[in-house]
């Protein structure tokens, strides 16, 4: 029996999927937009079977983690899930039967992910890693929307690099600017316009301290390596400068020169500064 299930990637940056949203509020069927903390939340994923035969009760699995570089089904945190019926070739869109409240950690900013797979015809990997790039049952986005005051130029979030492995390994982390074009295939589920005019990030990297604000720490663009313990977790804050209206940054986690995570942040400049959930 071929049964594909699958939920789509971003492209180029794997960690933006167009095929996972939230709808913020009491109702599932509203408008999607960003997790609002304090607030109800839905989580959607749009699934594909791919396989030549239809399939009965796939599951779909819905989780949140922290922001964050590099993490699995132990370490994020499970919300719930649904149950999916496709024939060959068919994609619906499926709700999370479970609400999600988001919390206010790390300045409220969280990544969610979707999985889908059937225990018999389509399992998934026997690994707790999820594995987004070479497994084609799961997506996530990871994007975070920063909401500047007119009158500032500093930004800063903060972001956790988990090692989830049973050994110490290195990382490296990189900040790389994108183009707000990138995130046109976010738009109908984003609940955010994208913005007309251009910025330019400046000063942008890395600092250690959970409190950017208060340190005098240069900013790094790239930290070569970053040793993590076994299951352990090292907090890092991206901050910067923006001129100009809006801009997209990506931080990408590698190991060995290879791509194991990222996350994007739109840091928009606006009447009001506000905190927001990741989506």
């Amino acid at each position: 029996m071929s049964v594909e299930l699958e939920i789509h990637d971003g492209s180029p940056n794997w960690w933006l999927s167009p095929d996972v949203w939230t709808v913020p509020g009491n109702d599932p069927e509203g408008a999607p937009g960003l997790p609002i903390v304090g607030q109800p939340c839905y989580l959607w994923a749009r699934v594909t079977n791919n396989g030549t035969d239809a399939v009965q009760n796939a599951t779909v699995r819905f989780y949140w983690a922290n922001p964050a570089v590099g993490f699995d089904r132990n370490t994020a945190n499970h919300i719930g899930f649904a149950n999916i019926s496709l024939d060959a070739g068919e994609t619906q869109e499926v709700l999370c039967l479970t609400p999600w409240m988001p919390t206010f950690v790390n300045g409220g900013h969280e990544c969610v992910l979707a999985e889908a797979f059937h225990e018999t015809y389509d399992p998934l990997p026997a690994s707790p890693d999820f594995n987004v790039t070479t497994d084609r049952h799961v997506a996530q986005r990871n994007l975070s929307v920063l909401m500047m005051a007119m009158q500032m130029e500093k930004f800063s979030m903060s972001f956790e690099i988990h090692n989830t492995q049973r050994m110490a390994r290195n990382f490296a982390i990189k900040t790389r600017q994108g183009e707000l074009a990138e995130l046109r295939p976010l738009l109908k589920t984003l609940g955010h316009k994208l913005p007309t005019g251009k910025g330019e990030l400046k000063h942008v990297g890395f600092v250690a301290a959970a409190d950017p604000c208060n340190t005098t720490e240069k900013p790094r663009p790239k930290v070569e390596r970053i040793e993590v313990g076994p299951g352990a977790r090292q907090g890092l804050s991206l901050v910067g400068e923006l001129e100009g209206e809006a801009a997209l940054v990506h931080v990408v986690q590698e190991v060995d020169g290879k791509e194991v995570g990222g996350l994007s942040v739109l840091v928009v400049r606006g009447k009001e500064q506000t905190q927001k959930g990741k989506e």
